[in-house]
Formats: C-alpha cells, sequence, structure tokens
C-alpha cells in the first residue's frame, strides 16, 4: 500500500553479469505497464560502475516514461577479493582506499541529487552508495535472490528499512517474494508438439569453453542420440566460433546472443535445461516447467548452493565439472530423460512476475 502523496528520487545500486543487471531493468520497465507507482516517482538515477554493463543496459533503456528521468550515475567502488595471492592482496588495499573515495562520492551524489530512497541487489558497486545512504538516514530496501547472500547485501541487510529474498534463510527477517523476472521472457502461445525431447543447452560464457567441448564429443560419439533428442545450444558471443562445429550435427540448433524475448521462446518449447547455477536462470526456467541438468560454476559457493536447493526440492540434477568423469556423468544425466516431455502447468506467468515487481515498489514508494 502506498502511503506517500510525494514524488520520490530512488537510486538504484547494483551491478556485476547479465542474471544481475536484467532484473533491474525489468524492475524498471514494469513502471510501464503499472501507472499507480509511477505516478510516484519524480525521478530515477542508475548508480554504478564507469564504462560498465549496468551503464550500457541503462543507456539503452527504451522505454517512454522513463527517457526523461532515468540517469545513470557512475561512482567509484572498491571490490574485496577473499584470494590469498600477494596480487590480490595488495590490489585489496587500493581497493579500500576506492571504496572509501566511492563512500565520500556517494554522500555528495545522494544530497545532490535529493535522493529519498535506496534501493540496493548486489554487486560491489553497490557498497559505497549503501554505505552513504546509512550515514545519511536514507531509507534502504534490499532484494537478495541467491541461497547465501554476498558481503555487500550482508552489510545492506544491516541497515535496510525493507529485505526482500528468493530463499526464506537467505537473511533474517527477510520477505520471501521470489525472483524479479523480466516480462520480455514470457511467451503465451503452445509451440507443436514433437516426439524429441527438446534439450536447451544455456552455460553463459564464464569458463564453459571447455563444457561446449565435452557437449560436442558426447553428441558426435553418442550412437542414435539424434533419434531421441534435439539440442539447441546458447553459445554467447565468446563461444561463437563453435557453432560450425555445432551445426554439422542434424539435430543440433546454435545460437550466438539472444534477447530476453528469445530465450523466453527457447525456455517455451525445450523440456531440458543444461545450466548453470545462477538464480535467474534457475527461476526463468522453472517458470516453463523444465526439468534441469545444473553445472555451476566451481569457484562460486552460491551457485553450488543454488543446484542443490534445486535437487532437492524439484529433483533436479547437479553435475561438478572438475570431475574426472564429468563427461560421462553428462552422458548419463541426458540420457535419464530420454524420452521426457515436460508437463506444462496452467499459469499465469506475467502474474507470477508481477507478484515481487510490486512488492518491491510498493516498499520502495510507502
Amino acid at each position: 500500500m502506498i502511503h506517500t502523496d510525494k514524488k520520490l528520487r530512488i537510486a538504484m545500486a547494483w551491478g556485476g553479469t547479465w542474471g544481475h543487471v536484467f532484473p533491474i531493468r525489468s524492475l524498471l520497465a514494469f513502471l510501464a505497464i503499472a501507472p499507480e507507482y509511477d505516478e510516484h516517482i519524480e525521478k530515477l538515477y542508475r548508480f554504478g560502475a564507469k564504462n560498465s554493463l549496468e551503464q550500457q543496459v541503462a543507456h539503452e533503456m527504451n522505454v517512454d516514461n522513463l527517457k526523461d528521468r532515468l540517469t545513470f550515475v557512475p561512482v567509484h567502488a572498491g571490490k574485496f577479493r577473499r584470494e590469498t595471492y600477494r596480487k590480490s592482496q595488495l590490489r585489496n588495499i587500493l581497493d579500500f582506499f576506492l571504496l572509501l573515495m566511492g563512500v565520500f562520492q556517494s554522500i555528495y551524489l545522494l544530497l545532490y541529487y535529493r535522493i529519498n530512497v535506496v534501493f540496493c541487489k548486489w554487486g560491489f558497486v553497490a557498497l559505497p552508495v549503501v554505505l552513504a545512504a546509512a550515514l545519511l538516514r536514507k531509507k534502504i530496501v534490499v532484494h537478495e535472490s541467491d541461497t547465501h547472500p554476498g558481503l555487500v547485501n550482508k552489510i545492506a541487510s544491516r541497515f535496510a528499512r525493507t529485505v526482500f529474498t528468493w530463499f526464506e534463510w537467505a537473511l533474517s527477517d527477510g520477505q520471501t517474494i521470489g525472483q524479479i523476472l523480466s516480462d520480455d521472457i514470457v511467451i503465451d502461445s503452445y509451440p507443436e508438439t514433437t516426439s524429441k525431447t527438446m534439450i536447451l543447452v544455456v552455460w553463459g560464457s564464464q569458463g564453459s569453453k571447455r563444457l561446449y567441448q565435452n557437449l560436442l564429443h558426447i553428441l558426435e560419439f553418442t550412437p542414435d542420440i539424434g533419434q531421441w533428442y534435439e539440442f539447441h545450444i546458447v553459445l554467447w558471443l565468446i563461444n561463437n566460433e563453435m557453432s560450425t562445429l555445432f551445426d554439422k550435427l542434424d539435430h543440433v540448433y546454435t545460437y550466438g546472443f539472444v534477447t530476453q524475448k528469445q530465450m523466453g521462446e527457447l525456455y517455451n518449447i525445450c523440456d531440458i535445461a543444461i545450466t548453470r547455477g545462477g538464480t535467474t536462470s534457475l527461476a526463468e526456467q522453472k517458470l516453463y516447467d523444465m526439468r534441469q541438468i545444473i553445472v555451476p560454476i566451481p569457484r562460486t559457493h552460491d551457485q553450488n548452493d543454488n543446484a542443490k536447493w534445486y535437487v532437492r526440492y524439484h529433483n533436479d540434477i547437479s553435475l561438478n565439472q572438475r570431475d574426472l568423469d564429468f563427461e560421462f556423468q553428462l552422458t548419463n544425466a541426458i540420457k535419464h530423460f530420454r524420452g521426457f516431455k515436460k508437463v506444462r502447468q496452467q499459469k499465469d506467468k506475467r502474474a507470477i512476475i508481477a507478484q515481487a515487481k510490486r512488492s518491491v515498489w510498493e516498499s520502495l514508494l510507502a
């Protein structure tokens, strides 16, 4: 429930990978179809690192009602590295001073732009903004999407008026509202039926080239795999040179960069996802009732814990890419779903997606 008649100035602070940047884009785009919230907003500010993905996405926002009210604001920030290498430790010393610089810079910017509320999602670039907001006693709202919060959200939640989570145990006193997903992924039509099990492979770009090579080897040397399965493989730009190798196989279709709408179309037609363990992707796939073979990025504890949750509650499969017999395990996981077709649940996807966004905006504007 919105109780204020005052038009507010809101700062959004987070950054990182596509899985973290797209949700804030979706949250902002939601205002175009929610005038009951939009009318209470005077200006929106997207705080982030200069020349970053979040800056690119902010500049590419083409929503009519936001064109003159959305401003990207670059801030300094320091990143804490947990590695024990001497080089990392030296970088931490430098980044500590960058963090201090970012806090003082953010204090000035929050006052200069007369910010009323700060929304924090994730990313080291958000920390100086949150600390500055806490010092100025500004209202802070936090959303945590992973099973275990990162350092920034652990700190931010201590000063927050409201804390939202996807996993109920992630942060104390958090309200579980689910993930912030994009309406662009929603496809209302049903695809033509086929007897084959349709598999989407979407590993992303971070350290994934060897995984695609393992999959190529499986597809080339597993007899009759094309009789039972059809593969749709998203290589993204960094691995797109492998498309010529995959395209030699009749039962394989490859894609370079895909938009959110195109990803939704792939979710719609596919039964299985072979995926990383990012919470946004996992939630999107479950929205389309897909079963999952999850290969978490090894160095991230959150992706491993996310995978464990989906294995426990959805009976999905999690694999460790560092296992010596990883390729053998992946082959068996694929064979496990031979003849599988997903059961489509009757659900209003747009309404489900809107619930979390409404909760966030009502908290920001309360």
